[in-house]
């Protein structure tokens, strides 16, 4: 039996954080799509996240001042600090990540950013794309304070992240006027993608909008291509068929 059809689905999970936490730390020309940005936004974001910035288009032509604005895989940031500019001190911009390293780097230069901007109107959270409910820092606070080291306590755990869903959800329903991603969406293993998809909806105020720049291909990729975690986290084999969008 090829032993590329047997890993696991958590197999591409650990590939993508591992992937993108050490390209956050190391500039990995790999991950990147050559892309136009507007020049006049680029010139108060650091170089650091310019240089460890992986994309493959820019939703942010899209965006209007005032906009409340979510950018579902922020990464470094340097999207977020681009749709900043455009929605002017009026709007926001959530940023959601999932990858500790990633999500330090973005950090890293908000209060920099703002100072420059004379307004600070960005935050980063950290949580999954396809569950917008549960805030991963309140989750680690929560662990920190009461670890797993038993089955009850393993029992207690999946209520924990439903009563943290319910009260303190990460972002509210209808609360969003443009869903934004660059490049991140076919990073989701397939079997979430259906809940990714109702997270933005959820989202989304009524007449909001999604924006999304990603890889798709013309045909179905073969399984053993799906299955390769290299080509997952390069963006390459979970790149949603085109004909699902027409």
């Amino acid at each position: 039996m090829n032993p590329v059809n047997t890993r696991s689905p958590a197999s591409e999970e650990e590939s993508v954080y591992a992937r993108y936490a050490n390209a956050a730390l190391q500039t990995e020309q790999a991950l990147c799509c050559p892309v136009e940005y507007n020049q006049e936004y680029l010139s108060i974001i650091p170089k650091e996240i310019l240089e460890k910035d992986y994309g493959c288009g820019d939703p942010t032509p899209y965006l209007s001042p005032g906009d409340t604005v979510l950018d579902l895989g922020s990464g470094g940031g340097k999207i977020c600090y681009i749709a900043s500019q455009i929605v002017g001190p009026s709007g926001k911009v959530i940023g959601v990540d999932c990858n500790a390293e990633m999500l330090a780097l973005a950090r890293k230069y908000q209060q920099e950013v703002a100072d420059q901007l004379g307004y600070s109107n960005v935050e980063f959270h950290s949580g999954l794309i396809q569950d917008l409910k549960l805030d991963l820092d309140l989750l680690n606070r929560e662990l920190s304070a009461h670890p797993i080291d038993s089955q009850s306590r393993w029992l207690e755990l999946r209520n924990l992240e439903e009563r943290l869903r319910g009260e303190s959800p990460l972002i509210q329903d209808d609360s969003i006027d443009c869903v934004i991603s660059n490049c991140v969406l076919n990073l989701v293993r397939e079997s979430d993608r259906s809940q990714l998809l109702q997270e933005v909806f959820r989202v989304l105020k009524r007449g909001g909008k999604a924006v999304i720049s990603d890889i798709v291909c013309d045909e179905s990729v073969p399984h053993h291509l799906r299955k390769d975690p290299a080509l997952w986290s390069g963006c390459i084999s979970g790149a949603y068929q085109e004909a699902a969008f027409l």
